[in-house]
């Protein structure tokens, strides 16, 4: 684990309720690996998965409000409020958005007020624009090397 006033980055076994499954080949699982990023003032985190054996299957991308925390006294992380669209991002480059169905459930709903759904929808854009640029995932996040098993 690393947390600093500007990135917080949590490893841990994850044990999803189905296996996720990205172009016909389970990408998250059951004994899989996660390792999360937040990003101060940022409206999202990235989850980087791997399998057991430490191979590396892609990164999954929440939407949120802006993720804040505070470092002294002590680690305060601020409550995570998820905006329902979500981003998955294969090692070939990839991708595709998920849980469009939920978003717009939400948004009907009035789940998340019409703020958040144009917050979301404009993160959303930024975040695809960012990947086909190529400056998203930042460094921090790719350069990070999954099989190490560092914290």
């Amino acid at each position: 684990m690393r947390a600093d006033a500007e990135i917080i980055v949590l490893r841990h076994e994850i044990q999803p309720s189905k296996p996720f499954v990205f172009g016909g080949e389970e990408v998250i699982g059951p004994g899989y690996g996660a390792v999360w990023f937040l990003f101060q003032g940022e409206p999202y985190d990235i989850g980087l998965f791997y399998r057991p054996d430490g191979t590396w299957t892609g990164y999954y991308v929440d939407v949120l409000e802006p993720v804040r925390w505070t470092v002294e006294p002590a680690l305060v992380l601020d409550p995570l409020v998820d905006l329902f669209l979500d981003l998955w991002i294969s090692p070939s480059g990839e991708s595709a958005v998920l849980d469009e169905d939920e978003f717009e459930d939400a948004e009907h709903q009035g789940a998340i007020t019409p703020s958040q759904v144009t917050q979301a929808r404009t993160t959303l854009a930024r975040l695809l624009a960012d990947l086909r640029a190529g400056t998203f995932p930042p460094d921090s996040v790719t350069a990070y090397r999954p099989a190490s098993r560092r914290s």
